[in-house]
């Protein structure tokens, strides 16, 4: 496949370029689970997720700048917070004056290529209403995705990213 587009798997649509991000459906513990496991254990919509009623979860985006055009790659990814943080989201869903806070959170999904990242610490930064949250890694983290969400991506890596999800697999057959 080239660059000259993809079909959205959201709206079923061909849009121009490469996708410019990549999306989790649920943080991996809970997609994991079988289908009954996930109706008895967990809880879920698009936006939070709890387990055993002792987990809690929010999904928001790791955005990683591009270097060779405007925007960023956004990772769609879960984060587990503490009980404290999910109901402070929860509560103030729909609260502007809640944008911009800063909470904690560790990373709940494998992103491709980057295995040992599961667990790593986030900085969350709590949007509006309309927008998910923005995780970034903490400033001291020094593994290849915080250098690349610090200094930006290429062209090139762009693609990696893309070949990483199996994007062009599905295109070749």
């Amino acid at each position: 496949m080239t660059d000259q587009g993809y079909v959205c798997s959201s709206c079923g649509k061909t849009h121009a370029g490469l996708p410019t991000d990549w999306g989790f459906k649920l943080p991996d513990e809970v997609f994991d689970l079988s289908y009954l496991d996930k109706y008895r254990r967990s809880r879920s919509n698009t936006d939070l997720c709890t387990l055993d009623a002792q987990r809690f979860f929010f999904r928001g985006v790791l955005m990683i700048p591009f270097t060779y055009q405007e925007g960023a790659f956004g990772w769609g990814v879960w984060a587990e917070v503490s009980k404290s943080v999910h109901d402070f989201y929860l509560d103030n869903y729909n609260n502007e004056l809640a944008q911009g806070t800063r909470v904690q959170g560790a990373l709940a999904n494998t992103i491709p290529g980057f295995p040992e990242l599961v667990g790593s610490a986030l900085d969350i930064e709590l949007q509006s209403a309309k927008d998910r949250p923005l995780f970034t890694f903490p400033p001291v983290a020094d593994h290849e995705l915080a250098a690349d969400q610090r200094d930006g991506i290429s062209h090139a890596r762009h693609h990696q990213f893309l070949e990483l999800c199996g994007h062009f697999d599905e295109a070749d057959d």
